[in-house]
């Protein structure tokens, strides 16, 4: 705009001296991102950042005030003017911008005015990025710590669930059993959810919900033993549908709670076979259908306290509950189709720094 030959931001660094050549158009190759300058007394950029004033060189030829680095003849400049690129009140000036002339020249009030103006604009980018990265960096720290908070709860539920077995394994009174088992599955189900956080990569909290119940109830049938496995048939069809972690719970919670009943009541000791639906109605709803061929769901089970908590787990989850229970148990969960989240802003490096661009 000023029709200079040479345009540069000099950026301070963080002994408080040095400036580096952070970008610039018209230089050599040997000289952006690679050119340093120490902002000694004798320079223009020293006197700038001190007095936070525009410095003018019109003739560097006859310039007695300020000495100038060799690169600076090497490209043949003859005049140059400078201003600051401020920092924020807590922060040291980012550098300063300066326009460079092969020719000598008196810059103008107007001239001078105009290189401010950009030097604000450059200042508040900068400032802009700057809190960006910090944000960033916080939240990094933050779910760093939240990571590690779930890998301990992680390992604190596999030593309840192995206690847990241990108890069972002890324990004679098969009410007593009952109980133990009925504590596992809901801790297996918390214990595993912890654990498809843990893996997530990129500190993510989305999940295939139909993965994480096909898995949820494959480790509830081993955890209660053996036998109970080898007799029951498993059933699955899941469409991938991702669901933030706090959606699953609960419905890891209900399918516990629904297949803990299923193995109490439904097949008497004998085999059966449980299943498990997970598909998009295309219809801008979920659709979750847990089943078993077993004896049905009597009249005095369909208000006990498995279903009231499930129909509550159902509700606090954003799902309505339907039972039925002619041909065995079954239980539909419909809700809305939960919608993903727009795609990340992609992440600066974080020891990669601002670089303006001159045109």
């Amino acid at each position: 705009a000023l029709g200079t030959h040479l345009a540069k931001v000099m950026e301070l660094q963080s002994d408080g001296t040095t400036m580096l050549v952070r970008a610039g158009v018209g230089w050599k190759s040997d000289v952006v991102g690679i050119a340093k300058v120490r902002a000694g007394e004798r320079t223009a950029e020293h006197y700038a950042l001190q007095t936070v004033e525009p410095v003018v060189s019109p003739n560097i030829a006859t310039e007695s005030r300020f000495d100038y680095p060799d690169f600076i003849r090497d490209n043949g400049v003859q005049a140059l003017a400078t201003v600051i690129i401020m920092g924020s009140h807590s922060h040291q000036p980012y550098g300063v911008l300066q326009v460079d002339s092969r020719e000598p020249r008196a810059f103008t009030h107007d001239d001078m005015q105009f290189l401010r103006d950009y030097a604000n604009l450059l200042a508040a980018a900068v400032e802009r990025l700057r809190i960006v990265a910090e944000l960033r960096e916080r939240a990094d720290e933050k779910a760093r710590l939240l990571q590690e908070l779930q890998h301990r709860v992680k390992n604190n539920l596999q030593t309840v669930m192995t206690l847990v077995g241990r108890a069972m394994r002890r324990a004679k009174n098969p009410e007593v059993v009952s109980a133990l088992r009925g504590v596992g599955d809901g801790i297996e189900a918390l214990r595993l959810i912890h654990e498809k956080i843990y893996s997530l990569e990129g500190g993510g909290d989305r999940m295939c919900l139909g993965t994480y119940l096909a898995e949820l109830v494959a480790s509830m049938l081993n955890f209660h033993g053996k036998e109970v496995s080898a007799q029951i048939r498993l059933v699955t069809d899941i469409q991938r549908i991702e669901v933030a972690a706090d959606t699953a719970v609960p419905f890891g919670l209900i399918t516990s709670e629904f297949i803990t009943n299923s193995l109490k009541y439904a097949f008497g000791g004998g085999a059966g076979t449980m299943g498990l639906k997970v598909e998009n109605t295309g219809t801008g709803q979920v659709r979750i259908t847990l089943w078993d061929d077993g004896q049905g769901l009597p009249a005095e089970r369909s208000t006990g306290t498995g279903i009231r908590l499930i129909d509550g787990l159902a509700r606090q989850a954003g799902a309505t509950p339907t039972w039925s229970g002619d041909k065995g148990t079954c239980l539909v969960l419909t809700m809305p189709t939960p919608h993903s989240p727009p795609a990340p802003v992609p992440a600066m490096a974080k020891d990669a720094a601002f670089v303006p661009r001159l045109v």
